[in-house]
């Protein structure tokens, strides 16, 4: 029996590109969203250089690009001034190449404009899944208690999502106990619109700043202040104007910017470590969030998720008898390259939030100086550009 109809769950980035390869590969493909209408949520990101070889190969890049910020480096600093990442695209080997600054509404409204272009592209929204069912020959799910039926369903419904659950062996789940409060805002004008920068004192106190939209003769930037999780639960009107005062005093170039923001103006994230050593099982695959998710400190998210999108669906065909032997082989390229993010990111974001003094003086005194040796910040800016385990690409990039 060939693989003619697919489910996929979930309408985000990773979703959509998928979507839109699959349905450009002659697919006949179903998304579901539990939104009600198309409707992206979150600030604003880094999309490093592969994700933008992605989005070539989908035809979006250049009306992406028409609305982001090309980022040339990332400058982290303690509040006192002492520099703890300085680091440059320009430094990369090979083709020049920079990262964007992009709100996740521009990625998300290119992404949807392309998917309503295609012809055997369908979108249900305002969908509660309740259930996946797999077996060796279909997959199943259950939508506003109606089943529905399907050759292959790919799960891209996020990492809070409970659907893939019971269905993949050893998945770890855990939660960081940090999170953060994101916003967009004017970017003050004393900070450069082509970096990422960031604030840091001690390990628990930590602010990024990263331009995402030019809006006339101003920039538009996302703010990520971190927060614990405890903290962040608990956060109210009330509580936060202790917040906002807290974020202007710690950054006071900010303070003209973020004085007419309210709570209302910030959304809260908590983040887990999500990891699944096998995202397939019969019919079912999970890739984005749902399949691994980490602390944002690598600004890889996005990225990983096109990547996914791009991976699979270039090894899935129309032969059923090769379903297997092409999951495995989509697995068996990307594993790598998520393991590593998944485990440095680990390893960084206690250096970063956390109570524990002796993290931000490891950070800063040993991890920082090493950080500047040509051999670790060569690993350094390959981290940073989603370069590190790259599957081949044949792109503009030259990656």
């Amino acid at each position: 029996m060939a693989v003619e109809k697919i489910a996929i769950v979930g309408g985000g980035i990773g979703g959509l590109a998928s979507a839109i390869f699959l349905s450009k590969k002659g697919f006949q493909v179903t998304v579901y969203d539990k939104a009600k209408r198309p409707h992206p949520v979150g600030a604003g990101f880094l999309l490093q250089p592969p994700g933008q070889a992605v989005l070539q190969e989908l035809g979006i890049l250049e009306k992406v690009s028409e609305h982001a910020i090309p980022i040339l480096g990332l400058q982290s600093k303690t509040t006192s001034g002492r520099t703890i990442l300085d680091l440059k695209y320009q430094r990369l080997n090979g083709t020049p190449r920079h990262g964007l600054g992009v709100q996740r509404s521009t990625i998300y409204d290119a992404l949807l404009t392309e998917a309503l272009n295609q012809r055997d592209l369908n979108f249900i929204w305002d969908s509660n899944i309740s259930q996946c069912v797999t077996s060796h020959r279909n997959a199943s799910i259950v939508v506003n208690e109606t089943q529905q039926d399907y050759d292959l369903c790919i799960l891209a419904s996020g990492a809070n999502s409970d659907l893939a659950e019971k269905h993949f062996k050893n998945r770890v789940k855990r939660a960081y106990g940090w999170g953060c409060l994101w916003t967009t805002f004017e970017l003050p004008t004393t900070l450069s619109p082509n970096l990422l920068h960031q604030r840091c004192r001690k390990a628990n106190k930590m602010m990024g700043i990263l331009p995402v939209r030019k809006a006339g003769d101003k920039h538009e930037a996302a703010l990520y202040w971190s927060v614990n999780s405890q903290d962040l639960n608990m956060m109210d009107a009330l509580k936060f104007r202790a917040v906002k005062d807290e974020i202007m005093h710690f950054w006071p170039d900010t303070c003209s910017s973020i004085e007419p923001l309210e709570y209302a103006d910030f959304i809260p994230a908590n983040y887990n470590d999500i990891w699944t050593p096998n995202p397939f099982v019969n019919r079912l695959i999970a890739i984005g969030d749902i399949s691994h998710s980490t602390s944002p400190q690598l600004g890889q998210g996005c990225t990983m998720a096109l990547l996914d999108a791009w991976a699979l669906t270039r090894f899935i065909n129309k032969d059923d008898e090769a379903l297997v032997d092409s999951l495995e082989q989509w697995w068996r390229g990307r594993r790598y390259q998520l393991a590593y993010v998944r485990h440095l990111s680990k390893f960084l974001t206690p250096l970063f939030q956390s109570n524990n003094r002796l993290h931000d003086v490891f950070r800063d005194w040993v991890m920082a100086p090493i950080g500047r040796l040509p051999l670790f910040d060569s690993l350094q800016l390959k981290t940073l550009a989603s370069e590190v385990f790259l599957m081949k690409q044949k792109s503009h990039t030259g990656v």
